[in-house]
């Protein structure tokens, strides 16, 4: 993917994410927004109050979640990840896929191996990561310093990727509702959030009107499910860290960041913890202290050298605290 493409890629999303903050804040109440954009959803069973109950504070969900803290090491998460499905993310975030062959490798292992799970709520699971990674690979990588450049007329300059990456994106979705229809589970929420997330970046604004409020929900009900789910964790707070200003939350959601990574009841995969170095990293390139910012990218690098995001957002870095730009 080219440099120029990264970058209308992100100037969507953060036209997007803007649309859909002053939608829900300014063209009607937050009540009514909610009941319109799930009006049509299907929503695995759920009422819309189910879903969106935990939507209304963090304190609701962490309440209950805080009864049932656990040490991860002490049981089981609800879907293992198999070995296929680490390889694969493990490749896309140290930045060894570089054409589709090692992708379709990659992608057909995890697979197969979901495919020889005997749970069907496993093997939805395990499928719904293969559809989530092959379409984040087919994405590569953004450039986050192109956040606050809304241009609604790039929105759809990089059609071809983007139309390939949410057609894996919609299968994920569908093996996360397969899943969720047998147990509401956390790693299906969970999933189910991180799939729909990376939707958003690859379809139009419509698509994030209608689904972008589903993120937090699912992500917070991923935690009530089980509290130590990192990649819950994650996604109940990223929005805060990468909305576009005046909606962005950067101290408060730094600091919640640095929580999860501190607390020893929350499950970190390592490509959990890159995620929330890059998140981290980036409320510190927004508030332009360059130095602190490279400092938690290069923490990426200790553990994906290559990582291009963390590689290319050091150099942006760089390049701010010296002047240029």
């Amino acid at each position: 993917m080219t440099g120029n493409k990264i970058h209308l890629t992100k100037k969507f999303i953060c036209a997007a994410a803007a649309l859909v903050l002053c939608a829900a804040m300014f063209a009607e109440s937050e009540e009514e927004y909610k009941r319109r954009i799930l009006s049509t959803a299907d929503l695995s069973g759920q009422s819309e109050s189910e879903l969106m109950a935990a939507d209304d504070g963090v304190d609701k969900g962490a309440a209950q979640a805080n009864k049932q803290k656990r040490l991860p090491s002490t049981f089981p998460r609800d879907v293992p990840y198999t070995q296929a499905g680490i390889d694969f993310a493990e490749a896309h975030y140290g930045h060894k896929i570089f054409n589709d062959e090692k992708r379709r490798k990659f992608y057909d292992a995890s697979v197969e191996a979901a495919n020889a799970l005997t749970s069907d709520y496993a093997k939805h699971i395990s499928l719904a990561r293969a559809h989530y990674y092959y379409g984040l690979s087919v994405m590569e990588t953004f450039d986050l310093t192109t956040l606050d450049k809304i241009d609604l007329g790039d929105a759809n300059a990089n059609v071809s990727a983007n139309d390939v990456a949410g057609l894996y994106f919609d299968k994920a979705i569908a093996e996360c509702d397969a899943a969720l229809k047998i147990r509401r589970g956390s790693d299906a929420y969970s999933t189910m959030a991180q799939a729909i997330s990376m939707n958003c970046t690859a379809k139009n604004v419509a698509y994030v009107l209608a689904n972008g409020l589903k993120v937090r929900a699912y992500a917070k009900k991923a935690v009530e499910q089980d509290y130590s789910n990192g990649l819950g964790q994650f996604m109940v707070i990223a929005q805060d860290a990468y909305a576009p200003w005046p909606f962005c939350k950067l101290k408060s959601s730094r600091k919640a960041l640095i929580r999860v990574l501190n607390d020893p009841y929350i499950r970190i995969e390592r490509f959990d913890a890159q995620m929330i170095y890059a998140a981290i990293g980036y409320t510190f390139y927004k508030q332009k202290k360059w130095d602190k910012a490279i400092e938690w990218y290069k923490k990426i690098l200790e553990i994906y050298p290559m990582n291009f995001t963390a590689r290319q957002m050091i150099k942006k870095n760089e390049d701010r605290k010296a002047g240029k730009k």
